[in-house]
C-alpha cells in the first residue's frame, strides 16, 4: 500500500505482496520469440469516428474469458521485538529469563492476497502485476469457466521497477485477448477495465483515457512509470487485470488508484501501457528472468523558469547535468556537469522522468547518441552505456564521497568563506571539492528560494570552477546575465541552482 499521506493505494484487496527485489527466475527456459508466436497482437487504431455505440457487450465478450482471478499468499516471519520483551519483563517479572529465547524467530502466519490477472497464450501464460504474485511462495488461479478449479502457477518473471509480472499456469486451448498498441491512444478514446475488484469476479466498468505517459505520480518507489491514466473505474482486486479499448483489445494492466482516505475509486485509476508490458516480458525471457537497463552515471535534475533563462533557452525542455560520476560511462564519454541534455538517440528529452525511462529502456552496451548544449553551443556525445545492475552509483546516485579566508558578501544576501583545513575535516571534504563554503543566506534572498543553504560548498559560478572567494567574486562581478547558476555540493551529492539576479 501507498502511504495515506500521499493518497496512493495498490488496487489489491487483502495484504499488499510488495517485492522489495524479487527478480523473477525463469520457469522454463522459453524464449520471448517463442512466446509471440501464441500471442495476438493487433496494432490496428481504434475505432475511427462516427456512428453511435449501443453496446460494449461484443467487446467484453472478447476479453472477460481471459480475465482470471488470481489468489496469492505467503508466511509472515515473525522478528522478535527487544522493545516489547523489555515491556513485558517489567509487567511479568516472574517470566523465565529463557522465555523468549524459546519462542525465537520463525512463522508469524499467512499473509492472503487477491488480484487478477490476463491470459495471453493459450497455453497458460498470464499477464499480471508484480505486486499481486511478485512476492508470494504460493500462487492459485481460477478461470472464468471454471471457477470451482484451480490451478497452481508459477512465476515466469517479474519487475518489481515497474509492477509487471508474468505468470504460467499448466493449461491448454485457453481463450486469451488479443494485445493492442497503446502508443495509438488518444485521450478520451473510450476504455472498459475487467477484474475482481474487492472479490466481486468479471467486473467491468467504462470510462475513457484521460492522460497517458502520467510519469509523475510516485506509485513505484525507485521505478520506472509511464502510466496510462483513465476514470474507469478500478478499485482493489483490479491489479493485474485488464484496461481493453472499444474494440476487446488489451491496451493496459491496471495497476494503481489515487484515492481519499476510504481507498475507494474517485476516477483516477492507472494502467500500465501494454507496449511497456510486453517490453519487460521480453526482457525478463530474453534476459533470464531480470531486466537489464542502460546506466549512464549522473545525477540530473529538470529545468524550472529561473534554469532556463540563465541558461538562454527559450523552454524548460531538457534535463541539466548536475554531477557526472567518476568511472561511469557518462564520464567517459566527456559528459560534464552543466551540461544540458535536449536529445536522446534522435528523440528530444523533455523532462528527467522521460530520459530516466529511456534510458532504462535501452540495453546495456549500446552506443546511444546524447545531443547537448554546453555554454550555449550544441554538440553530440557518444556514450555506452552501463549495465543499471553492476554498478553501485545506481542505488546511491553519482555522489559517493561521504559528505581560511575572509567572510564575503558574492550575492545579496550570501556569505562565503574560504575552505581551511579545520573546515573540510569537519565537512569531511574529499580533497578533491575544490570551491568555496556558504555560511549565511539570509531567508528573504533569492538564493535561498533557488535552495542554495549554508553548509554548502560552491564549486562552480557560471558553469566555471572556483577555488576562493576572490575567485567567486570576479566571476560574478563579470556575470552580465538575470540568472545565475551555482553549482553546489553537500553530504556527497553535487547539484546547480539557478539564482535570479535581477527582477
Amino acid at each position: 500500500m501507498k502511504r495515506l499521506n500521499k493518497s496512493l493505494i495498490l488496487a489489491l484487496v487483502g495484504a499488499s505482496l510488495l517485492s522489495a527485489g524479487f527478480s523473477g527466475a525463469r520457469a522454463d527456459g522459453i524464449k520471448y520469440a517463442d512466446l509471440e508466436k501464441k500471442i495476438i497482437l493487433d496494432k490496428a487504431p481504434a475505432t475511427p469516428e462516427g456512428g453511435a455505440v449501443g453496446s460494449y457487450a461484443p467487446a467484453l465478450e472478447k476479453v472477460m474469458p481471459a480475465v482470471v482471478t488470481i489468489f496469492s499468499s505467503k508466511t509472515v516471519t515473525r522478528e522478535r521485538n527487544p522493545q516489547q520483551e523489555e515491556l513485558f519483563r517489567r509487567m511479568f517479572p516472574d517470566i523465565p529469563e529463557d522465555f523468549f529465547e524459546r519462542q525465537g524467530e520463525g512463522e508469524g502466519g499467512r499473509e492472503e492476497g487477491l488480484g487478477s490477472g490476463v491470459i495471453v497464450s493459450d497455453d497458460g501464460y498470464i499477464l499480471t502485476n508484480n505486486h499481486v504474485v511478485g512476492d508470494a511462495d504460493e500462487i492459485k488461479v481460477t478461470l472464468p469457466s471454471d471457477r470451482k478449479k484451480e490451478y497452481e502457477a508459477k512465476v515466469v518473471g517479474a519487475d518489481p521497477q515497474t509492477d509487471v509480472a508474468l505468470i504460467k499456469i499448466d493449461a491448454k486451448n485457453l481463450p486469451h485477448v488479443a494485445i493492442g498498441d497503446s502508443s495509438n491512444l488518444k485521450i478520451g478514446d473510450v476504455v472498459l477495465a475487467v477484474g475482481n475488484p474487492l472479490g466481486l469476479e468479471q467486473t467491468a466498468t467504462i470510462g475513457i483515457i484521460s492522460a497517458v505517459g502520467r510519469s509523475d505520480v510516485n506509485i513505484i518507489e525507485q521505478g520506472y512509470e509511464n502510466f496510462i491514466q483513465t476514470d474507469a473505474a478500478i478499485n482493489r482486486g483490479n491489479s493485474g487485470g485488464a484496461l481493453v479499448d472499444a474494440s476487446g483489445r488489451l491496451i493496459g494492466i491496471p495497476t494503481a488508484i489515487q484515492s481519499n482516505f476510504s481507498g475507494g475509486n474517485i476516477g483516477i485509476g492507472f494502467a500500465i501501457p501494454s507496449n511497456m508490458a510486453l517490453n519487460i516480458v521480453q526482457r525478463l525471457l530474453d534476459g533470464g528472468g531480470v531486466v537489464k537497463r542502460g546506466f549512464l552515471g549522473v545525477f540530473l535534475r529538470d529545468l524550472d523558469n529561473n534554469m532556463a533563462r540563465a541558461l538562454g533557452q527559450e523552454s524548460t525542455d531538457g534535463v541539466l547535468v548536475a554531477e557526472v560520476g567518476e568511472k561511469t560511462p557518462a564520464e567517459a564519454a566527456g559528459m560534464k556537469p552543466g551540461d544540458l541534455i535536449v536529445g536522446y538517440a534522435g528523440k528530444p528529452v523533455e523532462n528527467m522522468q522521460q530520459l530516466r525511462l529511456d534510458i532504462s529502456n535501452t540495453a546495456p552496451g549500446s552506443e546511444v547518441n546524447f545531443e547537448i548544449v554546453r555554454k550555449g553551443k550544441k554538440t553530440d556525445l557518444k556514450v555506452k552505456l552501463g549495465d543499471l545492475e553492476d554498478n553501485h552509483l545506481a542505488e546511491n546516485g553519482p555522489g559517493h564521497r561521504p559528505g581560511a579566508g575572509k567572510d564575503s558578501d558574492i550575492i545579496e544576501g550570501v556569505v562565503v568563506d574560504d575552505l581551511d583545513e579545520d573546515t573540510r575535516t569537519s565537512l569531511q571534504l574529499d580533497d578533491s571539492i575544490e570551491g568555496v563554503l556558504v555560511k549565511s543566506v539570509k531567508d528573504d534572498a533569492a538564493a535561498a528560494e533557488a535552495g542554495l543553504r549554508p553548509g554548502m560548498v560552491i564549486t562552480q559560478i557560471d558553469q566555471t570552477d572556483v577555488a576562493t572567494v576572490a575567485e567567486a567574486r570576479k566571476i560574478v562581478s563579470g556575470f552580465k546575465g538575470e540568472v545565475l547558476l551555482i553549482q553546489v555540493y553537500l553530504s556527497g551529492r553535487r547539484d546547480i541552482l539557478a539564482v535570479p539576479l535581477k527582477e
